[in-house]
């Protein structure tokens, strides 16, 4: 989608993306999975020279480790896609370029506050007392962390959600739910 892409009553679609920050956790846990992954080919290394079936063993160490690959190498590579449309966001979660996950959908109008994640609002989203409480964002440190607080009108639970706003989604935002999100 273009990002130049207007918005306003007739409900332009507006979306981004930001991916996971390069972290320690993520360092780690692409470590683990590539010791893994080494572990896996020396363990039917093993069993087939224990059992001598080395070379059908042998053949299959490839196959097994591209599906191993395949399936858990994409928990590595983590982006929060936010998406505008028509007075909503939807904020979905991709897994290595091809698993989208849904995690929410809100009508802006039914946010109650939004802030700046500084230390001077932490006591207020903790004062908030969230029921069910969503990270989407490439990392805490990120310059345009933004929380936005709301309750679920059917079934009565509190959000918090955290994301990274842009200019042109605060003013989509804006847009919707001045209240909420006035500077």
């Amino acid at each position: 989608m273009d990002s130049n892409s207007g918005f306003g009553a007739n409900g332009a679609p507006f979306e981004y993306a930001v991916a996971e920050a390069k972290s320690k956790a993520l360092i780690c846990k692409r470590i683990a999975l590539i010791c893994t992954y080494v572990l896996w080919g020396l363990l039917l290394f093993l069993i087939g020279f224990l059992t001598r079936l080395l070379v059908p063993l042998l053949a299959l160490v490839p196959l097994t480790l591209w599906i191993l690959v395949f399936f858990t190498w994409k928990f590595t590579q983590v982006e929060y896609e936010y998406s505008f449309f028509s007075g909503k966001l939807t904020v979905s979660r991709i897994l290595g370029g091809r698993t989208r996950k849904k995690l929410l959908e809100v009508n802006i109008r039914d946010i109650a506050a939004a802030f700046p994640y500084e230390d001077v609002h932490v006591p207020r989203a903790e004062a908030w007392h969230a029921d069910v409480s969503i990270y989407a964002a490439s990392s805490l440190a990120a310059p345009d962390l933004y929380l936005l607080l709301w309750q679920n009108e059917d079934s009565g639970k509190r959000y918090m959600l955290c994301l990274e706003a842009n200019e042109k989604a605060l003013k989509i935002m804006r847009y919707y739910n001045m209240a909420a999100f006035a500077k």
